[in-house]
């Protein structure tokens, strides 16, 4: 019974926190003509610019004119984290069978079986890696530099801030 009820609140907490913690699902990565790359959540949206808090917290405020692109992702699997994960895999299938008696014979076989399974994996991590990053990615807005562009273009970004959830969500309880 304790069980059951555990379980039970656990979903109504994850219910409740569910519409509220949807923005952070998606991460933005705003392309800029003269200051580094920024990657974060979308906080607000205007016609004259993006609000974006970036991992470590940060808060910055970017005009129309000084945006080269915008792109949104859901967060998953990247290539990066696709290549690492299956180099791990890989190397430690590899691994396993390098302190076997029982598949190769000579410490050159195992060594090669080692590398190639250790390839295997890395080659497999980063297709899916690829697969990820391409099903995760949502929309790509291309401004460059055009705040007349982005002007037209700002409400394909509005579901994916923090400000349409917080406002959704007044709206849904009253």
């Amino acid at each position: 019974m304790k069980k059951v009820f555990f379980c039970l609140l656990v979903m109504l907490l994850a219910c409740a926190t569910s519409g509220f913690a949807q923005y952070v699902n998606y991460e933005v990565k705003v392309v800029l003509d003269s200051f580094k790359n920024i990657r974060g959540t979308l906080q607000k949206v205007s016609p004259e610019g993006i609000a974006i808090q970036d991992f470590r917290g940060n808060y910055y405020i970017f005009k129309a004119k000084d945006i080269v692109k915008i792109k949104v992702r859901r967060k998953g699997l990247t290539v990066a984290e696709g290549l690492g994960t299956g180099s791990a895999i890989g190397l430690s299938a590899g691994v396993a069978i390098f302190f076997t008696n029982d598949t190769f014979d000579d410490f050159g076989e195992k060594a090669f079986g080692t590398a190639f399974l250790t390839g295997v994996g890395a080659i497999g991590g980063t297709l899916g890696g690829l697969v990820g990053e391409a099903l995760n990615t949502k929309l790509r807005l291309k401004i460059n530099l055009n705040a007349q562009t982005f002007e037209k273009e700002y409400l394909k970004l509005e579901k994916y801030s923090k400000a349409y959830y917080l406002e959704k969500n007044l709206n849904t309880t009253r």
